[in-house]
């Protein structure tokens, strides 16, 4: 299966490159929703900035 004229260092570089390509997005998207689940998203940031805005405003009263 190996075409003529191909020299196997040169094979090799082209599987390791799109093993790459697959691998690090799915690493990278990774992480990131990691990271999101430990911080709080938008809507709840707003949520608790209203919260907080409404017990500052009961106490006055």
């Amino acid at each position: 299966m190996i075409i003529r004229g191909m020299n196997l260092p040169l094979i090799i570089a082209c599987i390791v490159i799109v093993l790459a390509l697959i691998i690090l997005p799915l690493i990278v998207s990774y992480k990131a929703e990691k990271k999101e689940i430990q911080n709080k998203n938008e809507w709840d940031k707003i949520k608790d900035y209203g919260n907080k805005i409404n017990n500052k405003t009961r106490e006055k009263y």
